[in-house]
């Protein structure tokens, strides 16, 4: 585990340069989910994580679409389409549960009040993730924007962690008295 820790500051110090939106952000994603799924994390903390990987690489995809073609709404357009294609396969899988089931147990398998809409907590996390990453994303580029620079480097990516954290402490305590 030491070694793991020592090896991630050396393969940042190999970068040249950063983007916003970059692969880097969307597997440290990815490996949250699995973490949280082994540890056996609830799963609206979850889909926070999940939410998460979907913003950042649609909005990856959508910085890179943009060197060949733009079109207004693109990067809303991008974040629709990045969270229809991991919402659907992950109902059809069974990882989302049925909407009538959630209906039926609300108490067990919703969170928030939820269950009445049919959204389950995994569901309830990924739209958390999606949404508040995306603003994450969008604050720290309104605050780039107002000051012509980056308040400290890797701006974004803590602004991402900072709302993650945040989001995933709201529904812990949430869950946790419920």
């Amino acid at each position: 585990m030491k070694k793991i820790f020592l090896f991630i500051p050396f393969l940042l110090s190999l970068t040249k340069i950063v983007h916003a939106h970059c692969p880097l952000c969307t597997g440290a994603a990815i490996g949250g989910v699995t973490l949280a799924r082994v540890f056996g994390v609830d799963d609206s903390i979850t889909g926070i994580f999940m939410g998460a990987m979907i913003a950042s690489t649609a909005l990856w995809f959508s910085k890179v679409a943009k060197k060949k073609i733009s079109f207004p709404l693109q990067n809303t357009a991008f974040i629709a389409a990045s969270f229809f294609l991991t919402v659907i396969p992950f109902y059809a899988a069974g990882l989302i549960t049925n909407f009538d089931m959630v209906k039926s147990m609300p108490a067990h398998h919703a969170i928030l009040g939820l269950g009445v809409f049919g959204i389950d907590k995994l569901l309830t996390g990924i739209l958390f993730g999606t949404f508040g990453i995306w603003f994450a994303l969008w604050l720290s580029d309104v605050v780039k924007e107002n000051r012509g620079k980056s308040l400290w480097p890797f701006q974004g990516v803590s602004f991402v962690v900072i709302a993650s954290v945040a989001m995933s402490l709201i529904l812990w305590s949430i869950t946790s008295w419920i």
